[in-house]
């Protein structure tokens, strides 16, 4: 990449914090120039010099401008500052997470299937699956994809954003090689906003596959897009992650194991056809899934459409159960659990 330049300091004026994560914050800031608020993310000041940092910081800057579709959010440019703060600037989304509007939907009980605000929630997860789909046509993995990486904006758009662990298919990125520093939202904390690692593991650990969870870096794909698609899809339909545990490296072991307790035990609300839908993409083996984003986005689409699907509906939900053969997470299926045929018990959620 040719030398970043060096831009005024009196063209971008701060006006307040907006997110930050372990090498980046992001502010709200007004171009004096073009007399417009954008969203300017910045490489935070002790990060400047380390040049994996900062090849990582333009590689999301380079992805996510390369991305040119109504999903994706225009990257308006990029520079340094005097003190050589690398930045970019990017249109600023008014509206609000897929998080939450989850949470709204779900915060006056379990939404059947055929509630209005269900079924806008899964036409926005449609454009998600479509959005990753054009992504997965330009070589790229989103590898983070999590109700809080998702935009609904003010004027019905739904946007992905955090293109931060973006990896090219089937080729290394800045990031593989990149600082152990944790990405943590801002304001966050262990129960509301999960955290995303980089490093061995690289995603965030509620919303992670099993090859992500393991470490296994030569394992992921498309497939692994797909699965966090699903883990989203699980969150629209139930109102919770698809894994709890008391710490992360728990929830870790659980997401190995695929210890995942079907939606229809917590939201008995719910079609079954959508609860197939979101499990065949949460197989645990990536050729179990969804071949494409497109498809799952096509299956969501049919069943809103009332069209055949391609996932078909499970028998009995327990036998999508796992039980962990894993020290030290008894207390975790300990509550609330469900017995199943051959005696033993499994998490009811």
């Amino acid at each position: 990449m040719n030398a970043l330049p060096v831009m005024d300091p009196c063209r971008f004026r701060i006006l307040r914090p907006l997110d930050r994560g372990g090498i980046s914050r992001v502010f709200v800031a007004y171009d004096e120039e073009l007399n417009r608020e954008v969203a300017l993310k910045q490489l935070r000041r002790r990060y400047a010099d380390r040049i994996r940092s900062r090849s990582r910081f333009l590689f999301e800057a380079e992805v996510t401008a390369g991305l040119e579709h109504p999903g994706v959010v225009p990257v308006y440019g990029m520079g340094q500052f005097a003190d050589r703060r690398t930045f970019f600037t990017m249109r600023l989304i008014r509206g609000e997470t897929l998080r939450g509007a989850i949470k709204r939907a779900h915060s006056t009980g379990k939404p059947r299937g055929t509630s209005p605000e269900l079924r806008t929630l899964l036409d926005r997860l449609v454009d998600v699956c479509y959005t990753v789909a054009y992504a997965h046509s330009r070589g790229i993995i989103h590898r983070d994809l999590t109700p809080g990486n998702i935009m609904l904006g003010a004027h019905g758009e739904t946007l992905v954003i955090d293109w931060g662990l973006a990896k090219p298919i089937g080729r290394p990125s800045p990031l593989d090689e990149g600082d152990s520093a944790q990405e943590v939202p801002w304001p966050a904390t262990a129960r509301t906003l999960p955290r995303t690692r980089v490093g061995h593991t690289s995603g965030t650990t509620w919303y992670m596959s099993p090859e992500q969870a393991s470490g296994d870096s030569d394992r992921l794909g498309p497939a692994t897009d797909v699965y966090t698609l699903g883990a989203t899809l699980y969150m629209v339909l139930t109102g919770q992650a698809p894994f709890d545990g008391p710490d992360e490296d728990e929830v870790q072991k659980l997401v190995q194991c695929g210890a995942l307790v079907a939606p229809r035990r917590i939201n008995r609300k719910i079609a079954p056809a959508l609860e197939a839908i979101c499990l065949k993409a949460m197989a645990m083996e990536p050729g179990d899934r969804y071949v494409s984003p497109l498809d799952l986005g096509d299956d969501i689409a049919c069943w809103l459409a009332r069209r055949p699907l391609k996932a078909r509906p499970v028998t009995a939900a327990r036998e999508w159960l796992v039980e962990p053969a894993i020290e030290g997470i008894a207390s975790f299926h300990e509550r609330a659990a469900v017995p199943a045929r051959d005696g033993r018990s499994y998490p009811a959620g």
